[in-house]
């Protein structure tokens, strides 16, 4: 059950990335990447916006529970960050809210 776990994980790793590759790519070349790869990833985010826009509350609470399942407990690979616990990985005390600078 792991292995399918973090083999799905990784998909949707894979996914996330091609969305915001593919994103980028349309912003950059416009209409003639669309039409190249025949694929609209703006035009199909747009939509999907939109659809929850249109579904109210429903639709902003979906939203909120599609964006927390994809976010929730995604490995932190900086080396220097915090684990979901909110604690640093090497078990110390939480990295400062305030950027790192020090309180007066």
């Amino acid at each position: 059950m792991t292995e399918v776990r973090r083999w799905l994980s990784a998909m949707l790793e894979l996914a996330l990335w091609l969305v915001g590759m593919l994103t980028l790519l349309q912003v950059l070349f416009g209409d003639s990447f669309a039409q190249f790869f025949g694929i609209d990833v703006v035009g199909n985010i747009g939509a999907l916006a939109a659809k929850f826009g249109n579904a109210g509350l429903v639709g902003i609470i979906a939203a909120g529970l599609v964006a927390y399942l994809i976010v929730r407990n995604r490995p932190n690979d900086s080396g220097g960050g915090t684990t979901s616990a909110g604690q640093s990985p090497q078990g110390g005390t939480p990295p400062s809210s305030h950027g790192g600078m020090p309180t007066p």
